[in-house]
């Protein structure tokens, strides 16, 4: 999820990215329940987790999948 916008906020250091070997791809099941439409809203409230996602996207979009459960287990061990 990188854009211009999140470079800029990374370049004045209020953002984190991670390099790409630090990054622990899991493999999340497709259920209902896991989806990032019903996890994004509970999860835009933790600081630390947020720290490695855009503050905003455009409107009606959400986080790729992949990224976004790569970041979760690696920031907050959610899963």
């Amino acid at each position: 999820m990188i854009n211009k916008d999140f470079l800029k906020q990374v370049l004045a250091e209020d953002k984190k990215l991670l390099a790409l070997k630090e990054v622990k791809f899991k493999h999340v099941p497709l259920y209902d329940e896991l989806s990032v439409v019903k996890l994004w809203p509970l999860m835009r409230d933790d600081a630390e987790f947020m720290q490695y996602m855009p503050s905003k996207l455009p409107k009606g979009r959400i986080p790729d999948r992949d990224y976004f459960f790569s970041k979760c287990t690696r920031a907050l061990m959610c899963l």
